[in-house]
């Protein structure tokens, strides 16, 4: 029989792949717009400065860019915790070291993503996009801490 992963860590590959999708989903509307990931990492980074002081008036040029570097986490952590999901399942000595990175990459973007979702523009209503970030962390997340159970 071939190769097979553990259903932990299946649910973990699923979580991370969930937050690469999310990328490409909306996240929030505002104004009559939908905004996706995809649509704020490419308006953030090739916006003016006075179209950015239009829609982030109280931002400051650092602030727009830690705003684009966390819409950037979140499909970055997806990869990450796939590639983590599946070098786990191999037979090697690192597993542990894996499984610490695998439950980083579940925990971190759904910190980042408990933070942002305070800080959405007045009257923005979440989409789809957004709850799959947070299903998707912990779906890693899960993932994560059934192995770390099932090595003790």
């Amino acid at each position: 029989m071939g190769p097979c992963l553990r259903l932990s860590r299946v649910l973990a590959l699923i979580g991370g792949l969930g937050l690469i999708a999310a990328f490409f989903m909306p996240w929030f509307s505002s104004q009559g717009l939908l905004l996706s990931g995809q649509f704020l990492h490419t308006s953030l980074g090739s916006a003016s400065a006075a179209d950015l002081r239009r829609f982030l008036p109280t931002s400051s040029p650092q602030e727009v860019q830690l705003l684009r570097i966390l819409v950037d986490l979140f499909p970055v952590c997806g990869a990450l915790a796939a590639v983590f999901a599946l070098l786990g399942g191999v037979p090697l000595t690192g597993r542990t070291v894996f499984n610490v990175f695998l439950g980083l990459s579940g925990l971190i973007p759904l910190v980042a993503w408990a933070g942002g979702i305070t800080r959405l523009p007045a009257g923005a209503a979440s989409e789809v996009g957004l709850w799959l970030i947070a299903v998707g962390s912990l779906a890693v997340l899960v993932g994560a801490v059934l192995e770390f159970s099932r090595a003790r």
